[in-house]
């Protein structure tokens, strides 16, 4: 549907070459002629495919397998599946030494999606290394490859093949199922090697949204020093051996003992939202693992024949005499949901060989887990409790941890959530990262422990609060008269306490004196006529999620469908329709998503700048994401204009997760202390990112333009800087435009509790009259210009929940209220500005400029043209996120 409506386009140079089992290999490769097999059009002596390229396999019915094995990437490809049609690439595992399919070195930024892959000798996906097997940390493997709903099945051993310095490797949405194919029946454990996923110090892996069951082995490992891998909202399922394992025993030759002298088979692994059941071993076993996190994990019936259901197993490496084979060292363990068979729920190994080796130094940081009831925790290591099984209650006596941790009967259903009433729901802990659960929703309120995340129902809190905040709350007041003196005070004693509790954990105290002070606020002189500039800025994420390409698809057509119709009969004091910004991600680039957007700005309702979520990032890596990215929206879909003199693309920032500068407390969505500086020299005018409360990342400064200075050596310095001025010039490196943030007095929790108004507009918090109201009343400005008042809002826009809201009735209501009540010519006249406009206007102030704000819409910064691609209508279904890794 949307592909019809605004086509693909390509890179310069590209390419898409057709494959098809009726096809022939005398053919030329195009749609009406394709190839007969894969390896013809891969094969480097035909000299076909280049860097960039897109290979696609058509899927006939009755014809969809292509029996070839080492199918083989050697250049940067996409290779997928035709649209609505799924190829099956299939080795014979008789086949000696064979691979389904490999990725070389040379073939980093591939991307291979939508397959079913089976068979081969060895590996269904196999990452090939230069690696020298020396701790050479020149070598490199095939890296940021990107694996994506795969079906990869039947194979002779593993299903994916991480090797040595393959780093930055996605699997997603993928099923990978029924490894081991090599091995005869009743074969013993150990004598078999076939893992879901083997991971060799590869570094960056993200494994996620993925289904992983059946396996001889163990489900997926990452070992040999494999950093800042991710495993999140997985299940795992139906292993011979272990579930995941966070480092595991590799031999030494394939450690990089540059970057780890210590020899820790893991650095920094995260481990969340994961499900995990049947495993025959471990359900999550940690081995030599550094800084692991291990968080919101459900393992139900895990260790069936040996270990436990959480295991600190020991890391032998071969025996070697210059190994180093540390214990696990600072692990977390946080939320997780533990049963085990037996009650083999925790245990930490101790072994007397080689001097005596132990899976754990000191203690681990493990609390707010919930287990079994018959739940045992065992220490092997030397002491008086050594190797005796311990409940909860004694365990957490004798080793200091699980504090708040629970024992009880969880009441799960077949897929693993608490059902109601669990004692699970309303027992876990916040933890910095993990925002939502195992499908995608959004950890809010009271936390659920494991996987799933359960709303908490609405509770009586009225001992809850600040005794200020009751005089509002119908009916309170009538019962204070009957109430004893002394009672009162108690409970007044008692409401400011949790009250307090409350202001903290809302991330208030951050900001609540500077909303105190009102100083941002300036008259405006009687018989002024005041100008609204209403600004829509949009987090706008197609792809939220991971929903799939047709939801994806559903969601852009329907923006595309109903704005206009929104947009139709509202109008601001210029003539011109409600304006609507997209910042849209880099992570998520589908050019069909970009044109249906242009589309929308073509026609006056909207513009495009950028959005970015990224993690443990490095200065150059996000210059990288930065300039290709901007790059690509100025030359391919005209989206960002161009500075006059350097050709440089000019665009508007929001952070993803609000990280800004790397501002977030547990140091993660971001990584980059000096980003204002990297946002300035990449060509970034100004931030749009705040308010973002009740996020921690919030800033102490609110409602206000200013610029900030950036401090290279610490994070957030954007906290405070000089507000913007008429008469003063650009300083610091970065504008920041932000929206009103305060209180909702008309709108309290449970009745009492004001809510935070942080200008989102939701299904939940809809935009209504007393809202834009406030809003205006913030009296956002430019110093020294307070009757060009500045309401910017934002919302995600791309979330089906909240469509209806945003494409319908409330929001058309809205657009009535500020027409009809902030645009009468004389007090008030209305704007509908684009974030791109609000950043001209305030610099038009702030160079003295007077009169109509509308006449500076392009200021500084010009209107893009958003000129359709030129091909865009011809050619078909495109490389989509491949173009990326140019």
């Amino acid at each position: 549907m949307l592909v019809a409506l605004v086509g693909i386009a390509w890179p310069a140079g590209a390419r898409e070459w057709f494959v098809s089992t009726a096809g022939s290999d005398a053919n030329d490769g195009s749609m009406a002629r394709p190839f007969r097999t894969i390896g013809h059009v891969l094969s480097p002596g035909n000299g076909l495919v280049r860097n960039g390229d897109t290979v696609t396999l058509r899927a006939p019915d009755g014809q969809r397998t292509y029996a070839e094995c080492d199918v083989r990437l050697r250049v940067r490809l996409v290779l997928r599946s035709y649209p609505g049609e799924r190829a099956h690439i299939h080795c014979d595992i008789a086949t000696p030494d064979s691979v389904a399919l490999q990725i070389d070195p040379s073939a980093s930024g591939s991307q291979v999606s939508n397959l079913e892959i089976s068979g081969g000798r060895y590996y269904g996906v196999m990452m090939q290394t230069e690696w020298e097997q020396a701790g050479a940390a020149s070598g490199r493997g095939a890296s940021d490859i990107l694996l994506e709903d795969l079906l990869i099945r039947d194979t002779g051993r593993d299903g994916i093949k991480i090797t040595p310095k393959s780093d930055r490797v996605t699997v997603r949405r993928s099923e990978i199922r029924d490894t081991g194919a090599i091995y005869p029946p009743g074969t013993p454990l150990e004598e078999m090697n076939a893992d879901g996923i083997d991971n060799v110090n590869g570094s960056g892996m993200v494994v996620e949204d993925s289904y992983i069951h059946d396996i001889a082995t163990t489900g997926l490992y990452f070992k040999g020093g494999a950093t800042d891998v991710v495993v999140q909202r997985n299940r795992i399922e139906d292993t011979g051996m272990a579930g995941i394992l966070v480092g595991f025993d590799t031999s030494l030759e394939f450690f990089d003992t540059t970057l780890n002298p210590g020899y820790h088979e893991s650095i920094r692994g995260v481990v969340r939202n994961n499900i995990v059941r049947n495993t025959d071993y471990a359900g999550i076993g940690l081995y030599a693992a550094r800084d692991a996190m291990v968080v919101n994990n459900t393992i139900e019936n895990a260790a069936r024949v040996g270990h436990s259901a959480l295991y600190f197993g020991i890391s032998f490496q071969d025996w070697d005499p210059a190994a180093g084979r540390p214990p696990s060292v600072n692990p977390v363990l946080r939320n997780n949901l533990v049963g085990a068979s037996g009650g083999r729920c925790f245990e930490i190994r101790h072994s007397d060989e080689l001097g005596g080796l132990s899976g754990l130094a000191g203690r681990a940081d493990s609390n707010h887990n919930g287990y079994a009831p018959d739940c045992m925790f065992r220490d092997f290591r030397p002491g008086p409790m050594a190797r005796i099984p311990l409940p909860l209650v004694a365990w957490r006596a004798a080793s200091g941890s699980e504090a708040d941790s629970v024992a009880a009967d969880f009441n799960l259903d077949a897929k693993g959530r608490p059902r109601a009433g669990s004692a699970a729901i309303g027992a876990a802990v916040p933890v910095h990262g993990v925002d939502d659960d195992i499908e995608g929703t959004r950890r809010e309120g009271a936390q659920t422990i494991g996987a799933y995340h359960v709303q908490v129902p609405p509770i009586a809190a009225a001992a809850v609060v600040p005794l200020a905040w009751l005089g509002g709350a119908r009916g309170i007041t009538a019962f204070l008269p009957s109430i004893g003196a002394a009672l009162l005070a108690v409970l007044a004693l008692a409401a400011m306490a949790a009250g307090a509790v409350l202001v903290r954990r809302r991330n208030v105290t951050g900001w609540l004196a500077a909303y105190l002070r009102q100083d941002w606020r300036a008259p405006v002189p009687p018989g002024t006529t005041r100008h609204l500039m209403f600004c829509f800025v949009d987090h706008y994420e197609p792809a939220w999620g991971n929903p799939g390409r047709a939801r994806e698809d559903m969601r852009v057509a329907r923006w595309l469908d109903e704005l206009p119709r929104l947009c139709a009969s509202h109008r601001d004091s210029e003539g011109r329709p409600p304006m609507h910004t997209f910042f849209y991600p880099e992570e998520e680039y589908r050019p069909e998503h970009l044109d249906a957007l242009a589309t929308l700005c073509r026609m006056g309702l909207g513009e495009i700048e950028i959005h970015l979520h990224h993690d443990n990032d490095t200065e150059a890596e996000l210059r990288h994401k930065l300039s290709r990215f901007t790059e690509l929206l100025a030359r391919d879909h005209d989206a960002l204009p161009r500075d006059p003199v350097t050709g440089q693309p000019r665009w508007a920032f929001i952070h993803g997760n609000w990280a800004l500068d790397n501002s977030h407390p547990s140091g993660r969505h971001c990584g980059v202390d000096n980003e204002l500086i990297v946002l300035r020299e990449e060509g970034c005018y100004a931030d749009f990112t705040f308010p973002a409360a009740p996020d921690p990342c919030q800033t102490s400064t609110i409602n206000r333009i200013y610029y900030a200075k950036d401090d290279p050596c610490r994070p957030k310095s954007h906290d405070r800087g000089p507000r913007v001025r008429v008469g003063g010039s650009g300083s610091g490196d970065l504008m920041l435009v932000q929206g009103p943030l305060g209180f909702r007095w008309k709108s309290r929790k449970f009745g009492l509790v004001p809510r935070i108004e942080n200008a989102d507009i939701r299904a939940v918090a809809p935009p209504t009259t007393d809202r834009i109201d406030a809003w205006v009343r913030t009296g956002i400005h430019v110093e020294g210009r307070p009757e060009w008042i500045f309401v910017k809002i934002h919302t995600h826009g791309a979330e089906d929940c909240d469509m209806d809201t945003l494409l319908g009735d409330a929001m058309h209501k809205a657009h009535s209220h500020l027409e009809s009540r902030y645009n009468d010519g004389r007090e008030w006249k209305l704007h509908y500005v684009s974030a791109r406009e609000a950043y001209n206007i305030a610099k038009a102030a702030e160079a003295g400029m007077q009169g109509d704000p509308g006449l500076y819409r392009d200021h500084a910064i010009p209107r893009p043209q958003y000129r359709p691609r030129r091909d865009a209508a011809a050619a078909g279904v495109a490389g989509e996120r491949a173009v990326l890794t140019q």
